[in-house]
C-alpha cells in the first residue's frame, strides 16, 4: 500500500523560505503532558510566525478549527523569517502506519530549504527525575547546545514520533538537541511547556514571555484540586450511607 504525504507550502510561505539559506527546525508532538505541542503553539504564537503550509497524510485527521491566523490544521508549518525558525506544530500524533513515512517526508523537505539544525521537544515522564532538575536532554550530531542539567540517562527510552523524528535526522547529519521537561504523562502540562519555551528562548536569545503558560499551569492545578475535592465529598457521602 503507498502511503502518500504531502507537504503543501503556500505561495506566501515558498517567497518567505527563499528569504534565507539555513533554516533551525523546531518540532513537538502531543505526547506525555502535551508538552510538544504546547510549546510550539506558543513559540508560534508568541514570535508571531507565519502559517506557510500544511502536510497532508493518507490518513489525514478530519477536523478544523478557526484560529487568529486563519484554518487550523492537523500538522502545521510556520516560519519566522527573521529568526531562520521553521515550526512544525503537530495537533495530532501521525496514525501509526505512516508517522515513518510522515518524519521522512518533513526531514527530506527540510533538507531541501536549507535546514541545518533542529530543536525537538517532548515530556519524559517525572518518575526519572534524579534530583530537582525540571528537564532532561540529549544532543545528537554535534548540536553545538548544551544545558546544565544532566542529560538523558543512559537506558531511558524516547518514544512514539519524537523517537521517528529524532532518527531521520540523525540519519541525515542534522545537529539536533532534544528538550525534555519532566512532566506527569497523564495530565496536560503547560508548566512543563514553559520550562521548555524559556530554555529554548535562552539558547537562541528570544526572549518569550511565559506568563501566559505558567497561569493556565495555575488554572489546570486549582480545577485538579477542586475535582479531587469533589471526588472525596461524593466518597464519603456514599460511605455514610453504605
Amino acid at each position: 500500500m503507498v502511503r502518500m504525504i504531502k507537504i503543501a507550502v503556500s505561495e506566501q510561505g515558498k517567497k518567505v523560505l527563499r528569504e534565507k539559506r539555513s533554516w533551525l527546525l523546531i518540532a513537538g508532538f502531543p505526547g506525555f503532558g502535551y508538552v510538544g505541542t504546547i510549546a510550539v503553539r506558543y513559540m508560534v504564537k508568541k514570535l508571531e510566525a507565519i502559517k506557510i503550509g500544511t502536510i497532508f497524510t493518507r490518513y489525514m485527521p478530519d477536523f478544523t478549527a478557526i484560529d487568529d491566523y486563519g484554518i487550523v490544521t492537523p500538522f502545521e508549518l510556520f516560519a519566522h523569517p527573521e529568526r531562520g525558525i521553521v515550526f512544525l506544530l503537530n495537533n495530532v500524533i501521525p496514525h501509526t502506519p505512516e508517522r515513518q513515512a510522515f518524519v521522512e517526508a518533513v526531514v527530506d523537505w527540510f533538507t531541501s530549504i536549507g535546514g541545518s539544525r533542529a530543536i525537538l521537544v517532548g515530556g519524559l515522564n517525572s518518575k526519572f527525575r534524579v534530583g530537582d532538575e525540571e528537564l532532561s536532554w540529549a544532543c545528537i550530531n554535534n548540536c553545538g547546545w548544551e544545558l546544565p542539567e544532566p542529560p538523558l540517562s543512559k537506558g531511558l527510552y524516547i518514544v512514539g514520533p519524537l523517537a521517528l523524528l529524532t532518527m531521520a535526522l540523525e540519519i541525515r547529519s542534522i545537529p539536533t538537541l532534544i528538550v525534555l521537561p519532566y512532566t506527569d504523562p497523564s495530565k496536560y502540562d503547560p508548566k512543563a511547556a514553559s520550562v521548555a519555551v524559556e530554555r529554548i528562548g535562552s539558547l537562541l536569545n528570544i526572549s518569550i514571555d511565559v506568563r501566559e503558560l505558567t497561569e493556565h499551569s495555575k488554572l489546570v492545578e486549582e480545577a485538579e484540586e477542586m475535582l479531587k475535592e469533589a471526588v472525596k465529598e461524593a466518597e464519603s457521602k456514599v460511605k455514610m450511607y453504605m
